[in-house]
């Protein structure tokens, strides 16, 4: 019986720590959301630090949560480095440019109805149902 093992209690208590702190956690995530839509109304682009923030804190989140369902061993931040967020382009409402389409000879082709499928009966299935004889007859 495993039930004396002190590792499996001292995990339950790390458990119960990163189960609160990722309760804070999605409070900061909602925090950084709203804050970071209110940039994007005022200024039209998102802010290089709260996107990295909310990175980080996504990263934080999936191992915390790697941790607590026994996925991982190893104690997420504040028992180890803060995860480390890669460079993303961003995202601004800026419109953007489009470019000149090529049109190619198969995008001119039209198609014609018959080559179109179709997934509803049309009248000529019914004609010929009803020229079937049917069972029986």
């Amino acid at each position: 019986m495993h039930v004396k093992n002190t590792n499996t209690w001292v995990r339950l208590a790390y458990m119960v720590l990163f189960s609160v702190l990722l309760m804070a956690g999605r409070s900061v995530i909602s925090l950084i959301v709203l804050a970071q839509f209110l940039f994007v109304l005022v200024t039209g682009k998102d802010n290089d630090n709260l996107r990295n923030l909310g990175q980080g804190l996504g990263k934080w989140v999936y191992q915390t949560i790697m941790f607590l369902t026994f996925n991982a061993e190893s104690k997420p931040f504040p028992f180890d480095e803060w995860p480390v967020a890669e460079p993303t382009s961003g995202y601004s409402s800026a419109s953007v440019e489009t470019e000149d389409v090529v049109h190619t000879q198969e995008d001119s082709d039209e198609l014609s109805d018959s080559s179109i499928p179709s997934f509803v009966a049309s009248d000529d299935a019914d004609s010929e149902d009803e020229a079937k004889p049917k069972k029986g007859d």
